[in-house]
């Protein structure tokens, strides 16, 4: 059986079968979280720590599967049999089909051993009857009788909490045997208007109505978050990260000759929409030389504590959260085998001293780079109302996670208010950032990174 499995590649091992071959329904061993079928030797190639989630009495991986840009459903599968049992997405990621790439998977799993939850973005005024069309849209593209909770996506308030045509959906649904448990999200306020992550979540988890709730967490954004996990702690609440990765340790030179896979991908996207080949290439080098800037200035450090790779980088994010014992899963967009892989080797893991350390020093050299996700303060200086934090994110997106025209579509849909305005601006913002950002800078920078044209 051991041979067979290293002559099957992981793409076909997952085409043609895995979890038979392998064994993996995801029960858990009290003793040691080992699959069945799976002997100590394979056990450092799964997932290797689980915990419970909160009250709902199911324990998922200290690693769980984000789902926003997936694009093969044999990656879910991979996953699924390594050993990874919380599986992450929502109505609007790629207009569905995450869910839909996730249901072409489940005829293949032991649905029980498995923990899906999706998102719903709703509506101040939605009524119950549109909010139930809606998930059950949801639960045909996932091909599954049920969800085990449902999300109450990014409410901009706190009066979102208690919304009523929410919770008179998922009191049917959950009497349907349609939903087990709700749960909460918030990537942090829009605008000056909006609440903050920290308020919005807090209340959720002592209101006693969810059972679940996520939030942006990591080395450079996390003192919003130790709030919401001890809230999460003292009332039984599921806690679950997301936007742990950040930083950068080097940016590619791009040769015209040899351009690297993303950097000819960019000018391609550029290109079809009628952007000359040379103002194409032009954007490109200003992009590459922005990057270059701003990492510059960590490189004392990071030559200092040997982390010279942006795997290396983001494995130590990661462990940041995972290492956290009160978080109970933390998502990682998992949308290749290489990213899964890399998942894997690190649950169960502890940040060692040497990767604190450079995670510690790290954060001064890029503290003024990093817009925090979840910040707003300050958009109360901005006299346009530009949702500083959500332009910031999309750039995130762009340049941490890879997912370039999922961040350009996103941002080009901020017709009225994105970064330009900045542009004629006397940045009266700058003087609220309690980090010391250059907030208009970056803001006229997003802008041409992320538009089209």
């Amino acid at each position: 059986m051991k041979n067979i499995k290293e002559k099957i590649s992981r793409r076909n091992f997952v085409k043609f079968g895995g979890a038979t071959i392998a064994g993996s329904t995801l029960k858990l061993s009290s003793a040691d979280n080992i699959l069945p079928g799976q002997d100590k030797e394979d056990k450092k190639n799964n997932i290797r720590k689980y915990s419970m989630l909160g009250r709902t009495g199911f324990k998922v991986s200290d690693i769980g599967m984000g789902t926003t840009r997936l694009k093969e459903s044999s990656v879910v599968r991979y996953a699924y049999d390594k050993g990874i049992n919380y599986f992450d997405t929502a109505e609007g990621y790629t207009e569905g089909l995450s869910e839909r790439l996730i249901g072409e998977v489940l005829p293949h799993t032991d649905r029980k051993k498995i923990f899906i939850t999706t998102k719903l973005k709703i509506d101040e005024d939605e009524t119950k009857e549109k909010i139930i069309e809606r998930f059950n849209k949801c639960l045909e593209r996932l091909k599954t009788e049920y969800v085990d909770a449902l999300f109450n996506h990014m409410p901009p308030k706190v009066s979102y909490i208690n919304h009523p045509g929410f919770f008179a959906a998922v009191n049917e649904l959950k009497a349907e045997g349609k939903v087990k448990f709700v749960g909460i999200s918030s990537h942090g306020p829009r605008g000056d208007k909006d609440d903050s992550m920290e308020d919005i979540l807090c209340q959720a988890a002592e209101s006693g109505k969810y059972d679940i709730v996520l939030f942006a967490y990591n080395f450079l954004n996390f003192e919003a978050g130790d709030k919401i996990i001890a809230a999460c702690k003292k009332h039984n609440v599921g806690a679950k990260a997301m936007k742990t990765l950040t930083g950068m340790i080097n940016v590619p030179v791009y040769n015209p000759d040899h351009p690297t896979e993303d950097q000819q991908q960019y000018l391609d996207r550029i290109l079809k929409r009628g952007t000359s080949k040379e103002k194409a290439i032009k954007r490109l080098e200003k992009n590459i030389e922005r990057q270059k800037k701003s990492f510059e200035k960590s490189q004392p450090f990071v030559k200092k504590n040997g982390i010279n790779t942006k795997e290396q980088l983001h494995k130590a994010c990661v462990q940041f959260a995972i290492s956290n014992q009160d978080i109970n899963t933390t998502l990682v967009s998992l949308r290749s085998f290489d990213l899964v892989d890399m998942a894997l080797e690190l649950s169960g893991t502890k940040l060692s001293e040497a990767n604190r350390h450079f995670l510690n020093d790290y954060k001064y050299a890029y503290n003024d780079m990093y817009c925090r996700h979840a910040c707003n303060q300050c958009s109360s200086g901005c006299p346009n109302n530009v949702p500083v934090s959500t332009i910031m994110r999309y750039a995130y997106y762009y340049e941490t996670h890879g997912i370039e025209k999922y961040a350009m579509q996103k941002y080009n849909n901020m017709i009225k208010k994105n970064g330009l305005v900045c542009e004629s601006c006397n940045a009266p913002c700058v003087n609220y950032c309690p980090y010391g950002l250059d907030i208009q800078g970056q803001l006229l920078q997003a802008h041409e990174m992320l538009t089209f044209v």
